[in-house]
């Protein structure tokens, strides 16, 4: 995941006396590990924590790089709850959410046929670039803390996994096909030596929803790092490979320009059933119900709205209640609620005040 920060090489004072306490934590921890393990995480509260439902299971770790190294990395995480754990580079590990909320670190993601990871796995994100390894600190912390949630959830070192081996990417204008390769975070701790470590011993050998043919794969450079045995030389190489361009395709909804085709946004997906078009004359269509109706896909007007992935729960009413239509799903953070123009996540809705005729998206 990257961040940008305007003033990343100044430090304000809580942010200074963080990082002194954490040092000297970590510093201590080295003399005296038995009196400081049960205190090396940190507590800082996100203000999600007000908001994140529960996650439906708890079955992988997710591991990610922040693509920056400024002081104000772990507000800015906080503030956006996009990680359950934080490990920075002196070592110091910070919890953000709740221990069972939901963190928006995997977005798109996809692991054998399972959607939306961020509904059951914990992010982590390590301060540092996907091409970069971490330091000595950071390893000692993510190694305690991998092993700890590995413990607690009964997870298996196969099931901890960069970012990068999960996320995949929407049909696009290069790729007609839903892909993996979207980006490369965490890319550096699905290698060999990383991994062991960390003290994970085994790792997913193959991308099982390319091989059953769920996703194709839209970079190859990615895929040989995750899973072929890699020389000494092509690791090295790891670590001089620029990070690849890409559009932001964790965002939910795409707005279709001037000049622009439906298949920029939707490849191959134009016409499915999980594909939702809000047109600009205020009607909400799925794909296929468009294709019956003979819609001219080669035509769309510009500022037509398009989600890929999503079922169309239709029209909230004082008889249809957002949870008599997506279930627990109501309130997580990848579904959507159509108001006055306006998309506003699950997360965010005030259930009390939820305007007539607001449309609901959601994820299964």
């Amino acid at each position: 995941m990257r961040y940008h920060f305007e003033n990343s090489g100044g430090v304000d004072r809580r942010g200074f006396l963080r990082q002194v306490f954490a040092g000297a934590l970590v510093a201590a921890s080295t003399l005296f590990p038995e009196k400081t393990e049960a205190a090396r995480i940190f507590d800082i509260k996100s203000p999600k924590r007000r908001t994140r439902p529960m996650r439906k299971s708890t079955r992988f770790i997710i591991l990610h790089t922040t693509e920056a190294d400024g002081s104000g990395t772990v507000d800015c995480i906080t503030q956006s709850g996009t990680a359950s754990y934080v490990v920075d580079r002196a070592g110091a590990i910070y919890r953000i959410l709740g221990k069972s909320q939901v963190s928006l670190g995997c977005g798109r993601s996809m692991w054998n046929g399972l959607v939306n990871l961020d509904n059951h796995a914990i992010n982590i994100e390590v301060v540092g670039y996907h091409n970069k390894y971490p330091s000595g600190l950071q390893m000692e912390s993510l190694k305690y803390l991998v092993g700890v949630l590995m413990r607690t959830y009964g997870i298996s070192a196969g099931k901890v996994m960069p970012h990068s081996q999960v996320a995949y990417g929407r049909p696009n204008r290069w790729y007609r096909r839903s892909h993996r390769g979207r980006k490369r975070c965490g890319m550096i701790f699905a290698t060999d030596p990383v991994r062991r470590r960390l003290g994970l011993l085994d790792r997913p050998r193959y991308d099982p929803d390319v091989r059953v043919k769920r996703l194709t794969v839209g970079d190859e450079y990615l895929s040989k790092v995750l899973y072929a045995k890699m020389s000494k030389q092509e690791l090295a190489a790891i670590t001089s490979q620029p990070s690849p361009d890409s559009e932001d395709e964790d965002l939910a909804v795409g707005t279709v320009q001037k000049g622009q085709t439906v298949w920029e946004y939707a490849g191959d997906e134009y016409a499915s059933e999980t594909t939702i078009y809000l047109l600009p004359d205020g009607r909400i269509r799925r794909g296929d119900d468009l294709l019956k109706e003979k819609f001219d896909f080669h035509n769309v007007q510009p500022g037509t709205r398009i989600a890929v992935g999503y079922t169309l729960g239709g029209c909230v009413t004082g008889e249809r209640t957002p949870f008599s239509i997506a279930g627990q799903n109501w309130n997580r953070p990848d579904t959507l609620y159509l108001t006055d123009g306006k998309v506003i996540t699950g997360d965010e809705i005030n259930d009390v005040q939820i305007p007539a005729g607001t449309f609901l998206l959601f994820r299964k």
